[in-house]
């Protein structure tokens, strides 16, 4: 082999070498945070209730809500059906140390562009126990929707488990 090309191998190899190690940069570990409203997010089993509390608002069922931060991550949650039944999608405002959420009077519901008002939101945890024997969250609140003014539902329902047993739940009194 000549001495070029050796030298070529070397320097190459070398280099290689040099740059796999500076490229290695150590850095500090990253300490990755939840979202300002991590335990109250999640998915729920909720089903509408008349202003009685008992009686299902339309002869709905459970659907399937969820709740997670804005991109803001300020406190504030949204609050969303995910198309189904009332059709609410909506942002309000909460106090994690309480677990109570509620949002502003009349404000924007995005999927139908109504005006809604939710009052009384709450999380107990671990207060409900479902069909497989897990105890989750529980939430509940107030609904008031420009389509129906002066009428106030009621919502209620439990977190999620993600169990076959626990999923699709049916109402009853």
């Amino acid at each position: 082999m000549n001495k070029i090309l050796k030298h070529k191998l070397f320097f190459g190899a070398l280099f290689f070498i040099v740059l796999t190690y500076t490229s290695c940069d150590e850095v500090e570990d990253i300490n990755i945070e939840g979202t300002s409203v991590e335990s109250m997010s999640g998915d729920w089993w909720i089903v509408a209730l008349q202003s009685d509390g008992t009686t299902p608002a339309y002869n709905g069922d459970y659907v399937r809500f969820t709740t997670y931060n804005t991109a803001a991550n300020d406190g504030t949650m949204w609050i969303d059906d995910n198309g189904n039944f009332f059709e609410i999608k909506t942002k309000v405002n909460t106090d994690v140390n309480k677990l109570s959420f509620s949002g502003n009077k009349d404000a924007d519901e995005v999927l139908t562009n109504s005006k809604i008002t939710i009052s009384n939101g709450k999380i107990v945890k671990n207060a409900y126990t479902t069909k497989s024997n897990t105890e989750v969250d529980e939430i509940s609140f107030e609904v008031e929707i420009s389509w129906d003014p002066g009428k106030v539902y009621k919502f209620k329902g439990h977190k999620r488990t993600g169990f076959t047993e626990d999923e699709n739940p049916h109402f009853s009194n």
